[in-house]
């Protein structure tokens, strides 16, 4: 299974629900801020972004990427990123591990 973190602050709801309409249950919302690399701001200045992470089985992951892409990709800098970490997961109280545990 794969972890999937993206940041898009306006087009959060519309992200989720293509996330969700390929499959995806689960998902954790987080408020954040920070800077990409290639803008030089001053200290203290930050831009808001809405971060979303999600537990994908591997063979949906090409369908959740595209997803993705065609709902989050407005052509200007500042669309955010899609990180892909190999994850496990394990349930506290089944004991469970893996996508059982999901």
């Amino acid at each position: 299974m794969k972890k999937i973190v993206i940041v898009r602050p306006e087009l959060k709801d519309k992200t989720v629900s293509a996330i969700k309409k390929v499959g995806v249950g689960g998902i954790t919302l987080f408020h954040v801020q920070g800077q990409g690399s290639q803008v030089l701001l001053l200290v203290g200045q930050y831009f808001s972004k809405e971060m979303i992470i999600c537990v994908v089985e591997d063979p949906k992951l090409d369908d959740v990427l595209n997803a993705i892409v065609n709902t989050a990709c407005t052509g200007t800098k500042g669309d955010g990123k899609v990180f892909v970490t190999s994850e496990d997961a394990l349930d506290i109280c089944s004991k469970k591990r893996g996508t059982t545990s999901i």
